[in-house]
């Protein structure tokens, strides 16, 4: 159903507001009152999700972590309004107009985020088949994708003439197994550090990270919007989902990258177990894959030249992450090289 402007009227006398004139940005109302300018956002019809959301942030607040901005209480003491058409809740509007460098920006999200990590941490029992599960499905589903890219260029190969799309697969196909060998290597290695463990970190995982969800008050200060998809979950999750959005680009500098993840470490390390789950997440060419599959199953819903943009539009994201991946892990062998030579070296003075 259309909202008038009446009907937000409405919603908002929940919080003795008299509203002057609304601007419409999708889920967001830009509602402007004698008292000030406030954002009025539109949450998904699942009041499960919604309850798990509030919960989410008042646990967090509870542990000192203040880095989402403010939900307005209606007269109720509630946070959430709602009538037959949705829900909403209530913040104030931050300009975010942020003076620094893209760059520096990124570095104060992953501050932030990993002050939320931090906060929220909680050790949790685990099953040991709950650990075998997981890695088996890993495992088996990219076992199961192996096989098929495998085929596929089994299949291109027999051709005389290749499609456009198919001559780059062909090409590209071995820089694929090679990024699945890695991606086992390390869900190996993951199962058996695994192997000795009772329990497991979990933290408030933001959900849906993304640059756009991390924005600015008049002093500079930043702050995460969009929490409705926060749950329980390992760290690695903001971190690979954040990459995966981000890295959609041009080629980029890997420096850049790293360092980003370098400033969450400092205020949040993973754990051995946790980075060998992110290595192998990172490897595994989950844009490269999909990309195939939709140039197999849907070949006619685009012309050759669009299948082929989208190829190498996955194709950078893949080597984006790669290059990150890769990264992390030779900086962790230089620390581990550093750190035993100076224990040999202690050992014999």
């Amino acid at each position: 159903m259309q909202r008038t402007v009446a009907d937000y009227k409405v919603l908002l006398k929940e919080y003795d507001l008299d509203v002057d004139f609304i601007e419409d940005y999708g889920k967001v109302k830009k509602v402007y009152t004698k008292t000030g300018v406030f954002a009025l956002k539109e949450m998904a019809n699942h009041q499960e999700r919604n309850q798990n959301f509030i919960q989410k942030l008042q646990n967090v607040y509870q542990k000192g972590w203040m880095g989402f901005v403010p939900i307005y209480q209606t007269k109720r003491s509630q946070p959430i309004v709602s009538d037959e058409s949705g829900s909403y809740y209530l913040m104030p509007w931050l300009p975010n107009n942020p003076t620094e460098e893209r760059d520096i920006r990124y570095h104060k999200l992953f501050q932030e985020l990993a002050k939320l990590h931090g906060a929220s941490a909680q050790e949790v029992e685990v099953k040991k088949e709950d650990i075998e599960n997981h890695y088996t499905s890993m495992k088996e589903t990219w076992e199961k994708r192996q096989e098929e890219l495998k085929q596929y260029v089994v299949e291109y190969e027999k051709k005389v003439y290749m499609s456009p799309f198919e001559l780059h697969y062909c090409t590209f196909y071995y820089e694929m197994t090679r990024a699945l060998e890695f991606g086992f290597g390390k869900l190996d290695q993951w199962n058996d550090e695994m192997e000795e463990k009772e329990k497991i970190r979990l933290v408030t995982s933001h959900g849906k990270l993304s640059a756009k969800h991390f924005i600015y008050d008049e002093r500079g200060n930043g702050f995460f919007i969009n929490f409705e998809h926060a749950k329980d979950a390992s760290p690695i999750y903001d971190l690979v989902s954040f990459y995966f959005r981000t890295l959609r680009t041009y080629p980029v500098t890997t420096y850049d990258s790293y360092e980003w993840f370098s400033t969450y470490e400092k205020h949040f390390a993973l754990r051995e177990e946790e980075r060998l789950l992110l290595h192998s997440y990172l490897a595994f060419p989950e844009p490269l894959y999909q990309c195939i599959v939709q140039y197999r199953q849907h070949k006619e819903s685009k012309t050759e030249l669009e299948h082929m943009q989208s190829f190498i539009r996955a194709y950078w994201l893949t080597k984006n992450i790669e290059q990150l991946n890769i990264k992390i892990f030779e900086v962790d062998q230089q620390k581990k090289m550093a750190a035993e030579a100076a224990a040999q070296a202690q050992a014999n003075e």
